[in-house]
């Protein structure tokens, strides 16, 4: 399973790529405004991770909740980590390997 910094280099990568293919402005000054233009839930292959997570949980409503929480305990720590570098001015630098923490 990836770790929450990988997570958050994807999501990077992800948002640098929409900003380039003129998806997502380059003045966007936080996660949360991201919303504006995508849904940015889905930055760093998020969809396709739960999926991951839910076939190896059991298949019950516990199992299923388990893997949510799961791929909140890894996302949110990656959200707020991109959140930070855009802040910083990540997206203006277009670099996805800045260290925000």
């Amino acid at each position: 399973m990836m770790t929450s910094a990988e997570l958050a280099e994807r999501m990077k990568a992800d948002i640098l790529a929409d900003v380039e293919n003129g998806v997502v402005p380059a003045s966007v000054s936080s996660f949360s405004e991201l919303h504006d233009y995508v849904d940015a839930n889905l930055y760093g292959g998020t969809e396709a991770l739960l999926e991951q997570i839910d076939t190896e949980a059991p298949d019950t409503d516990e199992g299923h909740s388990a893997a949510l929480a799961t791929l909140c305990d890894l996302a949110n720590p990656a959200m707020d980590a991109v959140d930070a570098w855009i802040r910083s001015g990540g997206i203006a630098t277009g670099r996805p390997d800045r260290d925000t923490q």
